[in-house]
């Protein structure tokens, strides 16, 4: 009787220690699991997040080159200066600088 006592111990002993070894197992599987979720989630928002960073930077470049077209544009389309408005700049820069006495720095 008392082996028999003995021998149902141990077997509820094995069964514990299988049901432990089973528990752990299935708990490694679960953080294991967990753990690719979380990666792929991350690995998803970030490629998201970069596509969306992407698409502002392409947007702002579209901005800045029809800026920069309309810009080049108004410089094509600018007036000239006609020449007898550059001869008298040129001709009151001239009479301003021989006004100059440059030892002094002052004008006559």
């Amino acid at each position: 009787m008392q082996t028999e006592i003995i021998n149902k111990v141990l077997s509820v002993e094995d069964r514990a220690q299988k049901i432990i070894r089973d528990s752990e197992r299935s708990a490694r599987d679960i953080v294991t699991e967990a753990q690719a979720k979380a990666n792929e989630m991350v690995r998803s928002s970030l490629k998201g997040e970069r596509e969306r960073q992407n698409a502002v930077i392409a947007r702002a470049q579209d901005d800045a080159d029809a800026q920069l077209a309309e810009y080049e544009a108004s410089l094509a389309g600018a007036q000239r200066l006609d020449p007898d408005l550059l001869d008298n700049v040129a001709t009151l820069i001239v009479e301003k600088v021989c006004m100059t006495d440059f030892d002094e720095g002052t004008a006559q």
